[in-house]
């Protein structure tokens, strides 16, 4: 059955080879993919947000979990190893909604990989990706050191993201 799924993420993930990515002068809409396993506070959450723009237009947070049980009662949408059928199409109407947008940035903040995360990553709409170097090279244009806490992880991006210069085209 996951044989199905993979042959359908792999054309996904070719396709991210040829993109060009820019940073974005202005970033109005961002979207975080966390993995609820790791712990993030809403003040480190806010700190996050701020490095990136004062004014957002769109925040959208995607809760991850390799147990779907772990994300009941936390607020959708919600990926986890059921979202991807056998096909390797993305079931949750909240999950399809997200990848109908246009983001300016996508940060993921995950340790556990698995094929709905990179299929959901690949297929997100995004001018700019943000990630641990344990994913896929081909889904973050920032790969990070691995990192399970939050803090270490927000001071690489300080770090990092703000050495790169955007392109012309925005």
């Amino acid at each position: 059955m996951k044989f199905f799924a993979k042959r359908a993420v792999a054309p996904q993930l070719n396709a991210l080879k040829n993109r060009t990515a820019f940073k974005p002068k202005a970033i109005r809409r961002l979207v975080f993919i966390h993995d609820t396993d790791l712990t993030i506070t809403e003040a480190q959450f806010d700190d996050m947000c701020r490095i990136f723009s004062a004014e957002f237009t769109v925040i959208e947070r995607v809760h991850y979990n390799v147990n779907k049980k772990m994300l009941e009662g936390v607020a959708k949408p919600h990926l986890h190893p059921q979202s991807l059928d056998w096909r390797g199409r993305i079931l949750a109407d909240d999950l399809v909604y997200s990848l109908a947008q246009q983001y300016d940035v996508v940060v993921h903040f995950v340790e556990q990989i698995t094929l709905p995360l990179v299929s959901f990553s690949a297929q997100l709409k995004a001018s700019f990706r943000i990630g641990p170097s344990s994913l896929d090279n081909r889904l973050n244009d920032l790969a990070l050191p691995p990192t399970t806490d939050f803090g270490e992880f927000l001071s690489y991006i300080k770090q990092y993201f703000h050495k790169i210069h955007p392109n012309e085209c925005t």
